[in-house]
């Protein structure tokens, strides 16, 4: 039995390849299962409607529906498919011969044919891929005589994830036959060959190349919509209800779905309804459709509220790409169920070979095709205005997008050295203070990468820079782990603020940090790592410092607004009371004149309370008065300074005058404040400096206040003194007028009030005096300091002139050298000139005393005649010569 097993497996191979020899002219689209035909069986196509006239005839063994070769893509989906049928759970069942063809199940063939489904991997992602529709099991005897081997191979495909669950199937068969619904609006491949190529021919070119372009952004945002609906229907609820991931899980896996699904969807619909509206308009022909105006569409995509929604949902996206990725590869790596359920969703028609990675990387690609296509089409548009709008939005989008991503990856950068910093590793500033590796956090990433440090002795130390919102901090690696770096008993991490960043003079890769605005200012030499790395590092410092620093936060303005509003209600608060003060001091004034007669009565009742009258002499206490008011002034000044815009919202909240000059107010209503402001910073986090100047604001405040209201109180206490007196004077008038009217009174009281007012004023007085004085001396002291102040800048100004009368001579004298060296140099080129041409005639002369001589020589050296004598020329016809 051994040795046949051989020759038997050898045979049971060659028929399962005569089997797939026959299957090859088979071809599954759609479900249907199509067999090529002889064209005289049919009579028309059920796509077009068309004869066949000898092409090739394709003929479906579930509908029964005939096609040509052509028309097999955009055909519908196969009704048998759509059917929802259970597939047998025992093996006698599952081996069963199908009583028709209402029953499909899956073919048991061997793991090639699953091995050959999993190749297809390498296809490209927008190729025509073939769809995988069911098969019938095999009728031969040969395999019902096998159980055991189909057995196994049912648990090989069981074990690969290959079986799919009819449910599933008819899920996806109908989200197949909503894609190829869409599909038909757009099946041509472009539209120009969509189009009668008779008519195509009158057209103008650049009309057709724009509505190839309109076709294309057209058919590759339904293509993008098609991805998002693979990704929502096929993988995010189908891994919710059949791996039971949690919603956070998927929200990780798959960021802003949703958001992304809802604004291509609408997207591509106003796309199509302009289509739609082509036709209506009358501007459509056999084949074809023309669309004039495409720039609002894309300008109302990108702007407003939808812009910022492509932002938004863009930059979560796209920022959270690697993390989606990576979670994926998680997942697979640890997780039995997740890796099955993608295996077999691999493996649908409806998938075509896209998995999570590739459809999250075709999403992120999508917003920056918009613009490459909007170029083309400004190319052959005259919608100029609208297309020049649309792709600036575009553009727009994309860099905030891309500002989102790097905002998002340089957070994960700087939570990523927060984990990797010693828990134990503090630093102190050269300010005071203490720079913690919780400080990271609290600020924002700017650059880091890779530094050397030079000390004292000239050596390099490596470490790694952060450039934060408002410190520079250098870090070494230690054990594993980050702390803060060392360098002479230095600090290392440095404050931005009044920071000079200057380059060194023979090293290209150096640049100086110098802290300047402390006691004493310490320079730091760093090194890069090329000259292009370390111009990187002194702009991105100079700019870091140009922003502000420290930044003023919502959190900061939200903090103001609210002290601002407990500062306004505390004030009207304080103002009530004193309201309320007022007038019960007014029912006493009411209650002590119960007794004056009718026409005095008259008189008080012109009369003011609450200042002296016109017609008597005013109290000593108005001038100072008048000095307070100047103090409250300056108070008014200080405040509106420490506190800026919080108190500006205070004085335009309150609404009660519209003079410059603010009422003094009593001392408890600042006190209420301070002591609400000083509850409020124990809340929150402040520093040390900023408490310590807000106290000294608040006690010199205190201090003015106290100077203010003690004067104030001094004249509303003389106005009550003078009523009383004239209260009593009027008593004793009427007292000596009437003897029937007793008494209110005894005479000794009278008096023993008048001599406890009379001394209460004599100290009211002397303290009055006394605070002249002190107001006198101030004022003289300013004035001194003002005349100091004057006479240096006097000074100033005298060296000043001095410096710029010294200049104007330098200038001067640098003008006269200057034109003595310009005679010179016109004298010298003179002589030069004359030189030259003495030169050049003694060269002439040499010349013609060396032509002479060699003449001379010439002559000499003739050779004589055969014996003759040779004559000599005459003087005359000697050649001349010269004396030298």
């Amino acid at each position: 039995n051994r040795s046949l097993s051989p020759l038997r497996r050898h045979s049971w191979d060659k028929r399962e390849k005569d089997k797939e020899g026959k299957e090859k002219d088979k071809k599954t689209v759609n479900g249907h299962v199509f067999t090529p035909v002889s064209s005289n069986h049919a009579t028309q196509c059920s796509q077009c409607n068309k004869g066949f006239n000898g092409k090739d005839a394709f003929h479906c063994t579930y509908c029964n529906a005939s096609v040509h070769k052509g028309c097999r893509d955009s055909l519908a989906v196969c009704a048998k498919v759509k059917m929802k049928v259970q597939l047998p759970r025992s093996y006698s069942s599952q081996f069963a011969v199908p009583d028709s063809s209402l029953f499909p199940t899956v073919t048991m063939r061997n793991k090639r044919e699953c091995e050959t489904s999993s190749s297809c991997h390498s296809h490209p992602v927008f190729d025509e891929m073939p769809i995988k529709g069911l098969r019938y099991l095999s009728q031969s005897t040969d395999s019902l005589n096998r159980t055991n081997q189909v057995t196994e191979s049912m648990e090989s495909l069981t074990d690969e994830g290959c079986v799919v669950d009819s449910g599933t199937e008819m899920m996806d068969g109908q989200l197949m036959g909503e894609f190829e619904a869409e599909a038909k609006e757009l099946e041509a491949d472009s539209w120009s060959l969509g189009v009668d190529q008779q008519h195509l021919q009158q057209l103008d070119k650049e009309l057709v190349k724009r509505q190839d372009v309109i076709y294309e952004l057209m058919q590759t945002e339904m293509h993008h919509v098609r991805t998002l609906r693979i990704m929502s229907e096929v993988y995010s609820k189908g891994l919710q209800k059949e791996v039971q991931l949690e919603q956070q899980m998927l929200e990780k896996l798959f960021p802003v779905l949703d958001d992304l699904l809802e604004l291509h969807t609408q997207h591509l619909l106003r796309l199509l309804e302009r289509k739609k509206e082509s036709q209506l308009e009358g501007r459509v022909f056999e084949g074809g459709f023309i669309i004039s105006r495409i720039g609002d569409i894309l300008g109302s995509q990108f702007s407003g509220s939808n812009g910022e929604s492509m932002k938004r949902v863009y930059g979560r996206f796209c920022s959270r790409h690697n993390e989606a990725v990576n979670f994926h590869k998680d997942l697979l790596n640890k997780d039995k169920r997740f890796k099955a359920f993608i295996k077999k969703k691999m493996s649908s028609s409806i998938v075509r070979r896209l998995g999570i990675p590739e459809c999250i990387l075709l999403v992120t690609q999508r917003i920056t095709k918009y613009p490459v296509l909007i170029q083309r089409l400004l190319q052959h548009t005259k919608d100029y205005f609208d297309l020049t709008e649309a792709i600036r939005l575009v553009k727009e989008v994309i860099a905030a997008v891309d500002s989102k991503v790097n905002e998002h990856e340089k957070r994960r950068r700087l939570k990523e050295f927060h984990g990797r910093m010693d828990n134990k590793s503090i630093m102190m500033m050269k300010n005071g203070q203490i720079f913690a590796r919780e400080d990271l956090l609290r600020r924002r990433l700017i650059h880091d990468g890779a530094l050397q440090l030079k000390n004292t002795q000239g050596r390099l130390k490596e470490v790694h820079a952060l450039l934060l919102s408002d410190v520079f901090v250098f870090l070494q690696e230690k054990d594993q782990k980050y702390v803060f770096a060392m360098l002479d008993q230095r600090s290392t991490v440095i404050s931005l603020q009044k920071l000079i960043v200057r380059e060194v003079a023979n090293e290209e890769r150096g640049l100086f940090l110098i802290t300047a605005g402390i006691e004493k200012p310490e320079m730091m030499e760093v090194l890069a790592s090329s000259k292009d790395e370390r111009n990187t590092w002194m702009q991105l410092i100079q700019e870091d410092e140009d922003e502000g620093i420290p930044s003023e936060t919502e959190d900061d303005k939200r903090q103001l607004e609210t002290k601002a509003k407990e500062m306004r209600e505390l004030l009207r608060q304080k103002d009530t009371e004193i309201m309320s003060l007022l007038e019960e001091k007014v029912r006493l004034f009411r209650g002590m004149w119960e007794g004056v007669s009718p026409g005095e009565e008259a008189c008080r009742q012109v009369q003011p309370f609450f200042r002296s009258p016109c017609s008597l002499e005013p109290p000593g206490g108005a001038s100072i008065m008048k000095d307070a008011l100047q103090e409250v002034e300056t108070l008014q000044t200080l405040v509106n300074g420490s506190l800026g815009g919080a108190m500006a919202s205070v004085q335009e909240g309150g609404g009660g005058g519209a003079g410059p000059v603010c009422l003094p107010r009593r001392a408890e209503t600042f006190g209420g404040f301070d002591s609400h402001q000083m509850h409020s910073s124990k809340s929150g986090d402040r520093d040390e400096s900023e408490d310590m100047a807000g106290d000294l604001r608040r006690t010199e405040s205190d201090s003015v206040l106290k100077k203010v209201c003690i004067p104030a109180a001094v004249v509303v206490q003389q106005d009550s003194f003078i009523e009383d007196q004239r209260q009593a004077l009027s008593e004793r008038s009427s007292s000596c007028t009437s003897l029937s009217r007793p008494s209110s009174r005894p005479s000794s009281l009278i008096e023993q009030e008048k001599q406890r007012s009379l001394e209460k004023q004599r100290q009211e007085l002397a303290s009055l005096q006394r605070q002249q004085a002190a107001h006198a001396e101030e004022k003289r002291r300013r004035e001194k300091e003002w005349e100091h102040r004057e006479k240096q800048l006097a000074e100033r100004e005298a060296q000043v002139h001095a410096q710029e009368e010294e200049i104007l001579k330098q200038q001067k004298d640098l003008e006269e050298e200057k034109q003595e060296l310009q005679n010179k140099k016109e004298e010298y080129q003179k002589d030069l000139e004359r030189l030259r041409d003495a030169q050049r005639k003694l060269e002439r002369d040499r010349e013609y005393h060396a032509e002479s001589i060699s003449q001379r020589i010439a002559f000499q050296a003739l050779p004589s005649l055969s014996g003759a004598r040779v004559l000599r020329l005459p003087f005359f016809l000697e050649p001349h010569t010269s004396r030298l």
